[in-house]
């Protein structure tokens, strides 16, 4: 079934190389999952969500998004400088954003406090790693390099599990999951950076344009792309502040654990075919506008039906399951994510298809979504606490809200592609707004 999600054939091979490789990388990070939570409390486990949320949202700057542009040129020539610019942006981004962290731990602020102040010397070098790792990925996106990218995600995962295993056993609490996922986001990338490094170098070397050039032609992505990814990143991150705040770090580890369990299907099988929908896409748009629009259907019917059955089976199962696979004192986050399936079958439809952005231009059609689901996120919380609500009320609000927003971000990605198709794959910059 996963193999007809787009198309029989070339793209069904793909979506399998990805999905064989996230796959592995979440079944070992679920394996993982149960010793974790047996060799730290849920106040670490939030602690832990907490960084990972800051993370999320300090990616979304290092290369000020220019690194997704890279599968947008027809010239391969013209993708490799603007990797090389990719590159270049990330140390003076992320020597900004760990500068934001230790402000947040040091002021205690949105909970923060909790994350030892060695977190932020541990972030620098996961950033570096990261901004590395990602603009390497759309580079072997671009040129359909999926089993490479497979291969590390497994690696990845393994070093990760593996490294915050064997801090729980030495008791190292927090600092040793933050070390794990260091561990974790640099594995793999020095054999990614011969592939992809060399190639890029080959092909920036012959481009006749300039960076000033290609960065005015892609300006989207800096001006409307970071504002609409930062802003998705922190509806995505803030939920764990907001709990800790109002509710206690305990609730907030509940909720990071959830983050961690629901993602699993959204990144096994909507990841991968997020990857490959991009790649295909973004050929159709430089050489046959008009199969997009078949290509997008049948990739939305596809997942919406893989959705319908997995959110089914974790609302009714995540109650009985937690507390047996995680231990008695996870039985919370249990309730919890039974009331969150909606929200990540949704995610699981609309987040694979949202990659067209990209291929379009349409960024600005994203922040309608973006403002949306932050805003149910504030509301949802914080309305909550100050009407005296319990934490479950809370996230059974949040749900409700993410539910919506994805609904209309979903109407907007078929507005985009059915003009993009008309106009011979481009957008014009009025139809982006």
């Amino acid at each position: 079934m996963v193999a007809r999600l787009i198309r029989e054939g070339t793209a069904g091979r793909h979506i399998a190389m990805l999905m064989g490789g996230a796959a592995g990388a979440q079944l070992i990070n679920a394996a993982a999952a149960p010793v974790l939570t047996r060799l730290f409390d849920p106040s670490e486990m939030g602690a832990l969500g907490l960084y990972l949320g800051f993370m999320y949202v300090a990616t979304a700057v290092l290369s000020l998004r220019y690194e997704q542009a890279i599968v947008v040129p027809e010239k391969p020539e013209d993708a490799a400088r603007l990797a090389v610019m990719s590159i270049l942006l990330v140390p003076i981004m992320a020597g900004l954003a760990v500068a934001a962290l230790a402000f947040l731990i040091v002021g205690r602020i949105g909970g923060f406090g909790v994350i030892p102040l060695a977190g932020a010397g541990v972030a620098s070098l996961a950033l570096l790693a990261t901004g590395l790792f990602t603009t390497f990925r759309f580079w072997l996106i671009r040129v359909h390099q999926y089993v490479l990218i497979s291969q590390v995600l497994v690696v990845q995962s393994f070093a990760r599990a593996g490294v915050q295993i064997a801090s729980g056993v030495a008791g190292l609490g927090v600092v040793g999951l933050l070390l794990g996922d260091l561990v974790g986001r640099g594995a793999g990338l020095l054999r990614m950076g011969r592939v992809a490094s060399g190639e890029i170098a080959s092909a920036a070397a012959d481009s006749v344009v300039s960076r000033r050039a290609l960065a005015a032609r892609y300006r989207k992505f800096p001006l409307l792309g970071v504002p609409s990814s930062v802003i998705n990143a922190a509806a995505f991150a803030l939920p764990l502040p907001l709990l800790a705040v109002n509710y206690g770090i305990t609730t907030a580890g509940f909720f990071a654990l959830i983050q961690r369990v629901l993602g699993l299907p959204l990144t096994v099988i909507g990841t991968s075919v997020a990857d490959v929908l991009l790649g295909r896409i973004s050929m159709h748009a430089r050489e046959s506008p008009e199969r997009a629009i078949p290509v997008f259907r049948r990739t939305a019917m596809w997942l919406a039906i893989i959705a319908a059955v997995i959110a089914v089976v974790m609302a009714v199962a995540s109650p009985l399951a937690f507390p047996v696979v995680f231990g008695p004192e996870w039985a919370t986050a249990g309730s919890m994510a039974s009331l969150m399936a909606p929200w990540y079958a949704a995610a699981f439809v609309v987040s694979p298809l949202s990659r067209v952005v990209l291929v379009y231009e349409g960024q600005g059609s994203k922040l309608i979504y973006d403002i949306l689901s932050l805003t149910a996120v504030v509301v949802a919380i914080t309305g909550s606490a100050m009407l005296g609500f319990n934490a479950l009320t809370a996230v059974l609000f949040l749900a409700l809200g993410q539910v919506v927003a994805y609904a209309v971000y979903f109407a907007v990605l078929v507005r985009l592609v059915r003009r993009a198709a008309r106009r011979g794959g481009t957008v014009s910059p009025t139809e982006t707004r």
